[in-house]
């Protein structure tokens, strides 16, 4: 049997936690935050103006030429009242394609450009305004790699990183945000696929496999497996090399 999720106690638990954080980060006056229109941006913004007040928290849209619903994007925004902009990141994908050679790219190199791009555009404006960069990935995702490496899973900190897209849809329901964006169905608006299609798993099984160890379906729990243990280097943080005994020495480096 799956857990019951106290989502009353987990909301004011991530709303505190995130005050905590800027209580150790004097020197940032704020968050800052993509805004895509979907269920994760729109939770974890929700949070933000729950912790800071809506004058610390500023979004940015960043469609990659026209976004068929950057209307939802528009519509989290203007309920919550915080300041935004929006920056279109066509002109610098089409360049980088072109400066690179689009026919030496796969579809996957080509899909995961906008994220990365996404992210250096939140770091830029972040940067100039001393704010932190909000992340909006969940567990689900990241549980079978269906994020883009230094792209969305790169962030300053994240609220919702822990929780399954069940327990995400749950306290979006419970923050009294629009149905319509809290059950939205998932998709990257890259591959013009929702998550699951793209997956070939749903997340519900993906949830039970994190949660009970199995989908009680053998080929989807292999596949749920094999995708967690290809995509490990996307949840860990680069290997250095270290230093071991016999590497230093005393006398002039070279």
């Amino acid at each position: 049997m799956r857990k019951k999720f106290n989502v009353n106690r987990v909301s004011e638990n991530i709303i505190n936690w995130i005050k905590e954080y800027f209580d150790n980060q004097p020197n940032a006056k704020g968050a800052i935050i993509g805004i895509s229109g979907g269920k994760d941006s729109t939770i974890t913004v929700k949070l933000l103006v729950e912790a800071l007040g809506k004058e610390r928290v500023f979004g940015v849209l960043m469609p990659n030429g026209e976004q068929k619903d950057i209307s939802d994007s528009l519509k989290v925004v203007d309920i919550l009242g915080i300041n935004y902009k929006i920056v279109n990141i066509e002109n610098a994908y089409k360049g980088l394609i072109e400066e690179i050679n689009e026919s030496e790219l796969s579809i996957d190199a080509k899909i995961n450009i906008p994220p990365r791009l996404r992210m250096t555009t939140l770091y830029a404006v972040g940067s100039s305004m001393n704010y932190r960069v909000c992340g909006t990935g969940n567990k689900s995702e990241a549980f079978v790699g269906y994020t883009t490496k230094w792209g969305d899973n790169a962030y300053d900190f994240n609220p919702i990183g822990n929780l399954t897209t069940d327990e995400v849809i749950a306290l979006g329901d419970y923050l009294g945000l629009p149905y319509e964006l809290v059950h939205k169905i998932p998709s990257d608006g890259l591959s013009g696929k929702s998550d699951e299609e793209k997956l070939g798993i749903s997340y519900n099984q993906i949830n039970e496999y994190i949660e009970m160890g199995t989908c009680y379906n053998k080929d989807i729990d292999d596949k749920i497996r094999l995708k967690y243990e290809y995509n490990e280097h996307k949840r860990s943080l680069p290997p250095k090399y270290e230093l071991t005994e016999g590497d230093d020495y005393e006398g002039e480096i070279y």
